[in-house]
C-alpha cells in the first residue's frame, strides 16, 4: 500500500514569521510510523529538528547545539549536530552543502534521511505534488512541532 504524507518546514501555525513550505511524499509506510521514526531517531542520535518537545531523552533546552534549525533565521548546522549527522550517514563528506546555510530543499532531504534511521529497511519515499496529511505540525496529536523554523529569513 502507498501513503501520501507531507513534511512541513517553517512556521506552519503562522504565529511567528509565518513562512513555511510543504514537501509531499509517497511512502510505503503510513504517517504514524514515520512520526514515531522521527522520535526514535531523536532518541538514537541525541539531536532534534524541533524544540517544542524533547524526544532525545537528554532534556534539551531551547538553543541547544543539538537542536537544528529551531531559531529565527537559524539555517546553519552546529558543529555538534553536523558531526552527529555525519556519523549516522545523514550528511556525507561528498555532499555539496554549506553547513552554515541550508536551504529548505536540503533541509527536507536531511530530515527525511534522519527519519530513515528508524524506519524499516524496506521504507521508500518519493516526492509528490499533492495536499495530504502532514508528518508534523498542523495541530496533529502525534507530532505537533515545527521543523526548520530557522531555514527562512
Amino acid at each position: 500500500m502507498k501513503y501520501k504524507v507531507k513534511l512541513t518546514l517553517g512556521d506552519w501555525s503562522e504565529d511567528g514569521h509565518e513562512k513555511s513550505i510543504e514537501y509531499i511524499y509517497l511512502s510505503n509506510y503510513p504517517v504514524e510510523k514515520i512520526r514515531q521514526a522521527y522520535k526514535d531517531s531523536c532518541k538514537l542520535t541525541g539531536i532534534s529538528f524541533n524544540h517544542d518537545e524533547d524526544y532525545t531523552g537528554l532534556a534539551l533546552t531551547y538553543g541547544s547545539d543539538r537542536q537544528v534549525w529551531t531559531g529565527y533565521e537559524d539555517s546553519g548546522i552546529s558543529d555538534t549536530a553536523y558531526a552527529i549527522l555525519s556519523k549516522f550517514g545523514i550528511i556525507a563528506e561528498n555532499d555539496d552543502i554549506d553547513p552554515d546555510f541550508i536551504n529548505p530543499g536540503e533541509g527536507a532531504d536531511i530530515i527525511m534521511k534522519f527519519i530513515s534511521l528508524s524506519m524499516p529497511k524496506d521504507w521508500s519515499y518519493s516526492s509528490l505534488d499533492n495536499d495530504i496529511e502532514s508528518i508534523n505540525g498542523w495541530w496533529n496529536k502525534e507530532l505537533n512541532v515545527q521543523f526548520g523554523y530557522g531555514l527562512f529569513d
